[in-house]
């Protein structure tokens, strides 16, 4: 299933992605999330910056999802950010793995000035290889993803506006 998602923020692209890479920004944003328990690393080498996080959440899925999930749903996430462009644009690539599932989420970003802000899109696809449930699982996991973008994007035009 594709994934299509676009954030926007009233700041230019080096005060985002500064945002962006910030663990105390990732921390709030992750509990904004209803996460239960969370690691986070931000590594930088020169201009590329990998964000590893890994979020144990609670199973806020169908009850025919749940039966596969457990008590909680685990998600590692990887995201992998390109040097910038001198507009401060640049590219990335994301990764999500549910733990112990056979759900996957891979797809490209990309940061970039769009009018008197910046915005970031997600562009993926979901995968869940699940016999009869595949296309449920993935709707379900589309659906929670989408619900995350939004809540990164308010978190985010708080943070912008001073609130931390």
């Amino acid at each position: 299933m594709d994934l299509h998602s676009e954030l926007r923020f009233d700041a230019d692209p080096y005060a985002v992605f500064g945002m962006l890479t910030d663990e105390a920004y990732i921390v709030k944003k992750t509990i904004a999330a209803k996460a239960i328990r969370y690691q986070v690393s931000v590594n930088r080498n020169d201009d590329h910056v990998t964000i590893e996080l890994v979020r144990i959440m609670p199973p806020d899925v169908p009850d025919f999802v749940r039966r596969f999930v457990g008590e909680t749903i685990d998600v590692k996430q990887t995201d992998i950010w390109e040097p910038a462009d001198p507009s401060g644009a640049r590219d990335g690539r994301i990764s999500l793995e549910m733990v112990g599932m056979p759900v996957t989420c891979s797809g490209k970003m990309r940061l970039a000035p769009a009018g008197a802000g910046t915005s970031v899109t997600i562009s993926g696809s979901i995968k869940a290889s699940v016999p009869l449930f595949g296309g449920k699982i993935e709707e379900a996991v589309h659906q929670g993803l989408t619900e995350a973008a939004k809540i990164e994007e308010k978190v985010g035009q708080a943070w912008l506006a001073g609130e931390r």
